[in-house]
């Protein structure tokens, strides 16, 4: 028989506070949140204006025409590099919501896709960041009858958005294990599909106002998600997400932020278009 150890009392303290800091980290990262409505529409005006101000031309437009159809416009911001510089950088994609589908190259360059040219963020979040149009759209919605909400059911310009994605992998210098998508209503939605369908490309998401799909719960749950939902939203109910959270949240990869007094089209705050996405974002990589 093996005798008993006795560790020294500053051991036992050291694992005590370190296990704190875990615990402490692990809901900074995960959970539930209910965020209450700002009263500072002032700002929240200013730094819309002051993203929205941001020109489209610093973003690069390109076509891609992949496997699948149809074929899809797309805009991507070039980190800022120096000279000679030999570092791969992290890639965020961003899906836009219905009303920026078209073939412009233009609409899809909403507040989410300029928030990362903003020259802070971008200075202290360097990335390349991918905004694909849309032609029609990304995902469908439909009835869950088994759960009695929402789903959400990916289209084929999805799957041209995801080839676009791996050609860049093998052209730019993209870090493999830091690959983010982002997105709101409809894009938020296609982020959820996008997860499932390639959950070995991604190592974070983030799913604003929209409606997520159940076909691999298990698998999205292994996945850093953060989840964000207005609970006066009647355009993409959010019991989906709900639902969604309870049967993804056991494995403690998700977060999920309830905004009070808000609806669908508001949700657009300053939480939002701070530094808090790309902070969160930027703190995981695929293992």
């Amino acid at each position: 028989m093996n005798p008993t150890i006795k560790l020294p009392s500053f051991v036992l303290f050291i694992a005590l506070i370190l296990g704190l800091s875990s615990c402490s980290s692990n809901r900074f990262l995960y959970g539930t949140h209910k965020i209450a409505k700002s009263q500072d529409t002032l700002y929240l005006k200013q730094r819309i204006a002051q993203i929205k101000s941001i020109s489209p031309s610093v973003f690069e437009a390109g076509t891609f025409i992949g496997k699948s159809t149809p074929t899809i416009k797309y805009r991507l911001l070039q980190p800022q590099k120096k000279k000679n510089d030999q570092q791969k950088y992290p890639l965020v994609i961003v899906f836009h919501g219905s009303g920026a589908t078209g073939d412009d190259n233009i609409n899809q360059l909403g507040v989410m896709a300029k928030l990362w040219a903003d020259p802070q963020i971008q200075q202290k979040y360097p990335a390349y960041v991918l905004a694909p149009q849309f032609p029609g759209r990304s995902s469908n919605y439909v009835l869950d009858s088994s759960r009695n909400v929402l789903k959400s059911i990916p289209q084929p310009c999805l799957n041209t958005a995801l080839e676009l994605i791996d050609s860049l992998k093998r052209t730019l210098a993209i870090d493999v294990n830091r690959i983010y998508v982002i997105g709101f209503s409809m894009g938020a939605s296609s982020v959820i599909n996008s997860l499932s369908a390639r959950p070995d490309l991604f190592a974070a998401g983030v799913s604003i106002s929209g409606i997520p799909e159940f076909t691999h719960v298990k698998t999205l749950a292994d996945m850093p998600i953060w989840l964000m939902h207005g609970d006066l939203d009647t355009e993409n109910p959010g019991d989906s997400d709900q639902q969604f959270y309870k049967e993804v949240s056991y494995k403690n990869k998700t977060r999920f932020w309830l905004f009070e007094g808000t609806a669908h089209n508001d949700i657009m705050s300053i939480p939002i278009l701070g530094e808090s996405i790309p902070k969160w974002l930027f703190k995981h990589r695929k293992n």
